[in-house]
């Protein structure tokens, strides 16, 4: 996180950042072989905060790049090659944020907009909610979409005891208790206690329960940069992999949350202030960071012919490798990469 950005965000209760993201990826010399190379490089989805983006730099270039609210949103590659060089990809964007401090009583006294299972099934159809989106499209077509499947969302023990411990009842949302305390509830039971699987995170948990109560909740991922806590005033950084999430809270829309990096930062305050950083993450994100993702499990667009390196995010890379003739006898068929067969490094400069 970076907390210089974080810091600014709070004490003049808006930002805007300049900011450069790219990714380099490179087959291992030991797994090359010299044939054509498809390969899918992470691309910016759409995000409220990012404007002005563009390409500034593409090596080789790019066959196709998918649409900007895209899922996985990738640019695709397809080369022969006949020695082992990396592919990379640049871009440029103004991130604009503005804070938001989130008021547990008036979203308690707010009138909100709940989902039933039935309702829930009936928009995944349809693809959309009722919902003001993020993007400012009439409708939203993210929050519900695979809902009633929850693809990649996992239901589990702990979110049927949390429900039968706050009376919850998920078909009858209209009894639900007070929405900005439930949701004060389930974020403190997410950063505090919650363990998730390896194909899981604290957010997507976050959304899951959310949804599970009838909240429209949204989760996307993408790059943060990779100095937690410490180095603020470093401006060019490794980035990791990080995922956050939204959630639909009247009088303030669509407002972002951070189980994560709330986890991370345990009981530290912003620089030069008393707010735990804890408190921040509910309702705010860090502005360095770059959303590849707007659902998990995501397919890639054109689609992989082999497996997938990662078939849950889309931060580092796909690649599929299908060798020219090696003799005259034999050809080798094609392949999909895994992890450790190729090696990614991801930057944020700001």
């Amino acid at each position: 996180m970076n907390l210089d950005c974080i810091r600014s965000l709070y004490k003049n209760k808006s930002v805007s950042v300049e900011l450069e993201a790219g990714i380099t990826l490179k087959i291992k010399d030991d797994v090359f072989r010299p044939g054509t190379v498809r390969m899918h490089l992470p691309a910016p989805i759409n995000a409220s905060w990012l404007k002005e983006g563009q390409l500034i730099d593409s090596e080789p270039m790019f066959r196709m790049m998918s649409v900007e609210d895209y899922p996985q949103r990738s640019a695709y590659f397809n080369k022969i090659l006949s020695e082992n060089t990396p592919f990379s990809i640049i871009y440029a964007f103004s991130s604009e944020h503005t804070y938001v401090c989130p008021d547990i009583k008036a979203i308690d006294n707010a009138e909100q907009k709940s989902f039933t299972k039935d309702e829930i099934a009936r928009f995944s159809a349809a693809g959309h909610c009722g919902c003001e989106s993020y993007t400012a499209l009439p409708v939203d077509r993210v929050t519900i979409k695979d809902v009633a499947e929850e693809k990649g969302l996992k239901f589990k023990e702990k979110y049927k005891a949390f429900l039968k411990e706050n009376d919850i009842d998920t078909e009858h949302p209209e009894s639900l208790p007070l929405r900005g305390t439930l949701v004060k509830k389930i974020y403190d039971l997410i950063v505090d206690s919650f363990i998730p699987d390896d194909d899981e995170t604290l957010n997507i948990a976050f959304v899951s329960m959310c949804r599970m109560c009838g909240i429209p909740a949204r989760w996307q991922g993408g790059w943060a940069v990779d100095d937690i806590i410490d180095n603020v005033e470093q401006k060019q950084s490794p980035a990791v992999f990080h995922d956050w999430a939204m959630i639909h809270m009247l009088p303030y829309g669509w407002v972002y949350v951070d189980c994560d990096f709330a986890r991370k930062s345990c009981a530290n305050t912003i620089p030069g202030t008393d707010t735990l950083l804890k408190d921040f993450f509910l309702g705010n994100i860090d502005p360095c960071m770059v959303p590849t993702a707007s659902a998990p499990a995501a397919d890639l667009y054109p689609a992989k012919d082999y497996p997938r390196a990662d078939e849950v995010f889309n931060t580092h890379g796909e690649v599929e490798l299908i060798p020219g003739k090696m003799n005259a006898e034999e050809i080798i068929e094609g392949y999909g990469l895994k992890a450790d067969e190729f090696e990614t490094a991801v930057y944020i400069q700001a």
